[in-house]
């Protein structure tokens, strides 16, 4: 966290540029080096609020681009027509509520961050499970050669997550933006080119 009334260049600029929160800076600069977003894609952004991303992938996306979010909270800015919004929980959210999305997203974003307790290690495992969480969802969303970007805290479980999205994508790239916080152990891991659908999976046994 930044030292209380210490200021932060970061927040000054998202707020002159319309932005709700800095964090539109870390995926610009993920856009800028690995080309993550493409005009015409469809995006999925886990845990929106308060819209920063959505505003940013609006724009990168185009016209015909098309953007979903999903989040408990609902974004604190005004949307685009082509962004939609769906109030609900990651954890408990079921394949009917995205079936119009299953399979059609170029990209889904994670930027997901559980409720902290104080308790390190219980907070650690909390975003340890939700990431896995995003993973599954994304499954459920991606076309097979589509993109997923997830915020991840460095710690205990970092390497068994690591190893699982190897299996779901043909490469994986880890980034620390330079406007994540110094003393931040945050990272963001890219999946790069979903490898589909597994035959396994519980999405299959039902088709």
């Amino acid at each position: 966290m930044a030292r209380p009334g210490a200021k932060d260049l970061y927040r000054d600029r998202a707020k002159k540029e319309g932005y709700p929160a800095r964090s539109v800076y870390k995926l610009r600069e993920i856009q800028e080096k690995f080309k993550l977003l493409q005009p015409g894609d469809r995006v999925v952004d886990l845990g929106c609020h308060p819209g920063s991303w959505l505003l940013y992938c609006s724009g990168v996306v185009g016209p015909a681009g098309r953007v979903l979010g999903i989040d408990l909270k609902s974004p604190t800015v005004p949307l685009p027509a082509k962004v939609s919004f769906l109030q609900a929980d990651v954890l408990r959210l079921s394949e009917g509520e995205i079936r119009n999305w299953a399979r059609r997203a170029d990209v889904v974003l994670s930027d997901l961050s559980p409720k902290t307790s104080g308790i390190k290690w219980l907070d650690h495992q909390r975003s340890l499970d939700l990431n896995f969480r995003a993973l599954e969802v994304a499954g459920w969303l991606l076309k097979k050669g589509g993109r997923f970007l997830i915020k991840i805290f460095e710690g205990e479980g970092t390497r068994d997550f690591s190893r699982k999205m190897g299996e779901d994508f043909e490469a994986v790239r880890i980034h620390k933006p330079k406007s994540s916080r110094s003393e931040s152990r945050e990272n963001y891991f890219l999946g790069m080119a979903f490898k589909g659908i597994r035959p396994d999976s519980a999405l299959s046994e039902k088709r």
